[in-house]
Parts: structure tokens; C-alpha cells; sequence
């Protein structure tokens, strides 16, 4: 009787490929046999470093504020009068005024001089113009808010008043009644004008504004309305543009011809 072989003992499942499944707990190799690559951990979206926008955005800001304050400091010190400047030249047009700015380029027979001077002094002034156009004068100037002066006025208080930006009508003395008419109705009662006779005046009609002067013939000539248009009160050729040209001490008690008034009259 032939003995009985025992079987062989098992060495793991087979699988239909021949091989032989891997243990519990054995991971299977990558390929050439070797062990798979581990797997390094994702970076987390809690973890990444979040640009501050909030932070850059306000502190522009704050920079910003700052250059505008620096700015409107040294804009505002430069167009301040400086502490040595007279308290005449404070608050004018110190520069433009002594400038061809060609504001009456376009009316025939217009002359210019760039009056510089404009102290105030006491007593009378010898002028560079007949009638004068500028340059120092009286402290007290010609009320100028529409005034037609039947006599000749002093011409150191007419030229303080120019220095406000009136237009100074004048004419010669015996001109036509009807010219003395016409020319009334262009100052009576309007602001930054006045009239009066003078002495000697080498035509029938003379205007006057700073630094600008237009002699004509006749009332009706349409260069006296353009002059006016385009000097009276112009911000670009007033030296003392702002101040008023109202003065009724000096409308109730005008000066006189040579002879101008320093003061108010009491």
C-alpha cells in the first residue's frame, strides 16, 4: 500500500496572472520593483500669505493727504505778501498791470506807458502824460463810483483813483454842451468812471486808465464805448484791483486843479 503525500503547504492566493497577491498591509511596488514615491503634503489655502491691500491702499492714501497739505502750504507762501512788502502794494495786481497785455490792441490810436511808480506823496507830482496815466499820486483818491466833476480836478487825487481801475474821462474846456451831454451819460452813475474838464487838454477829448490813453475829437467816436469795454476795471491792468472807487468826502468837496488833497476834507 503506497504511502500518502502530504500537500505542499500555501504560499498565498493565487491570481489568474500567476503571481501572487501581496499581504495585508503591504503596499504594492511601483514599477522595477520599486517602492512607491510618498506623497508630499498639500500646501493649505489657510497657510498662503495674503497680500494687505487694505493696508498699501489706506497708507497711499495718507501719502497722498500729506504731498496735497505740503502743496497748498508753499502755493499759499508764495502768493502771500512778504512782511517787508508796503501795505500799499498788499492785496494788488503788482506785476501784470506793468505789462503790454494788449488789452486795447484792437482800438486805433491807443497808447501805452508802463507806470511802475505808485507811491503815496503829499504835494504835486510832475507826470510823464498829459493828462497823467499813472504813477505816484495823493494818498486820497478821486471818488470814481460814476462822478462828473464840473471843474477840473487835482490830478494826484485822479490818479490814485485809475490805480483802482476807473476809466478817467476828460475834455477840454469849452467842448459843446451836446459832447458834454453825450459824454455824461457814459459815466454818470456807473462804477469805475468819472469825468472832468482839464485845463489845456491838446484835444477835445482825452481817456485815461492805468497806463492807457485814447484822445479823440468827437463824442460819438465808437473808440471812447471800446476803451471803456476794455480797460475799466479789468482785473489784468488795475494795480489795486478790489479797492473801491467810492470816496463821498471827496465827491462833496473835490479838489482842485494844482492843488490836491492829502486827507479827507473834515
Amino acid at each position: 500500500m503506497a504511502q500518502r503525500k502530504s500537500p505542499p503547504p500555501t504560499t498565498g492566493k493565487r491570481t489568474g496572472s500567476g503571481g501572487t497577491s501581496p499581504r495585508p498591509g503591504t503596499a504594492r511596488p511601483g514599477a522595477g520593483g520599486r517602492p512607491p514615491a510618498k506623497r508630499k503634503p498639500g500646501t493649505s489655502i489657510v497657510n498662503q500669505r495674503q497680500t494687505p491691500w487694505g493696508l498699501i491702499i489706506t497708507t497711499l492714501v495718507i501719502v497722498l493727504f500729506a504731498a496735497g497739505i505740503v502743496i497748498y502750504v508753499v502755493a499759499n507762501k508764495k502768493s502771500s505778501p512778504s512782511a517787508n512788502q508796503p501795505s500799499a502794494m498788499i492785496g494788488s495786481n503788482a506785476t501784470s498791470y506793468l505789462n503790454e497785455l494788449k488789452a486795447a490792441s484792437t482800438i486805433q490810436g491807443v497808447t501805452f506807458k508802463p507806470e511802475a511808480d505808485r507811491n503815496h506823496v503829499n504835494g504835486t507830482v510832475k507826470y510823464d502824460s498829459t493828462p497823467p496815466v499813472g504813477g505816484n499820486h495823493s494818498p486820497y483818491w478821486a471818488d470814481c463810483a460814476g462822478t462828473v466833476y464840473p471843474a477840473a480836478i487835482a490830478n494826484e487825487n485822479a490818479v490814485h483813483m485809475l490805480e483802482h481801475g476807473a476809466v478817467w474821462i476828460t475834455y477840454k474846456p469849452g467842448l459843446a454842451t451836446s459832447e458834454v451831454t453825450a459824454l455824461s451819460a457814459l459815466v454818470n452813475g456807473q462804477d469805475r468812471m468819472a469825468m472832468s474838464p482839464y485845463p489845456n487838454l491838446d484835444a477835445p477829448i482825452s481817456l485815461q486808465s492805468w497806463g492807457y490813453q485814447l484822445k479823440v475829437n468827437s463824442a460819438s467816436d465808437p473808440r471812447i464805448q471800446q476803451f471803456i469795454d476794455a480797460l475799466r476795471y479789468n482785473k489784468n491792468t488795475t494795480p489795486e484791483y478790489g479797492a473801491t472807487c467810492s470816496q463821498p468826502t471827496f465827491k462833496t468837496h473835490p479838489s482842485t486843479f494844482g492843488n490836491p488833497l492829502a486827507q479827507p476834507a473834515a
